[in-house]
């Protein structure tokens, strides 16, 4: 019976691997609902573009500029599902150059040198930026969040440091954290 299970457990492990996709032989980069690549042979490419359907101008410019380079022989472009499908002269061109011309024109590059973000933390910053506008507010500009929260953290690290002393970690653990949030972050 435990030859069984472990047949069982052996398939099941098998048929949970991650598969290697074969439709992106050129092995480019996809960025993820900026520039996705849906298929790309030597000579083609079809990428997932959402911003053709929101600026069929922009979109209608890309195409003409990109076929008029004279190595891009086609650009179609679907804007009802943000298709853009691509046939180039491959002993001309390299497939990393049409994709990031592509994606230059559609102006799509700052989208992707932007560190990417969940949904959860992008909606933690839209209710930080919004409590920080409320402090900002009610204080008459005087705090704002981090300054008020280090604040916070720096009395009760003092009043902990009073009724326990210094051997006590959780006051040099609030003072740490008050001296980081005082602090200008690296990222800023």
């Amino acid at each position: 019976m435990k030859g069984v299970w472990w047949a069982a457990l052996a398939a099941g492990a098998a048929a949970a691997m991650p598969r290697e996709r074969k439709h992106n032989l050129m092995k480019l980069p996809s960025f993820r609902g900026t520039a996705e690549v849906r298929s790309s042979l030597p000579g083609r490419i079809r990428l997932y573009m959402p911003a053709v359907s929101g600026d069929c101008a922009q979109a209608a410019q890309m195409k003409s500029q990109l076929e008029s380079t004279g190595v891009i022989h086609q650009v179609q472009i679907e804007p009802r599902t943000g298709s853009v499908l691509i046939l180039y002269d491959e002993s001309q061109v390299q497939a990393p150059v049409v994709m990031g011309a592509a994606m230059k024109l559609m102006g799509l590059d700052g989208k992707v040198n932007a560190e990417p973000a969940g949904k959860v933390r992008q909606g933690m910053r839209a209710l930080l930026r919004a409590i920080n506008a409320g402090v900002l507010d009610a204080t008459g500009g005087l705090l704002d969040v981090q300054t008020l929260a280090a604040g916070t953290l720096t009395v009760a690290a003092l009043r902990s440091k009073a009724q326990a002393g210094w051997a006590v970690p959780g006051a040099m653990t609030l003072l740490w954290w008050a001296s980081k949030l005082f602090g200008v972050r690296e990222d800023e």
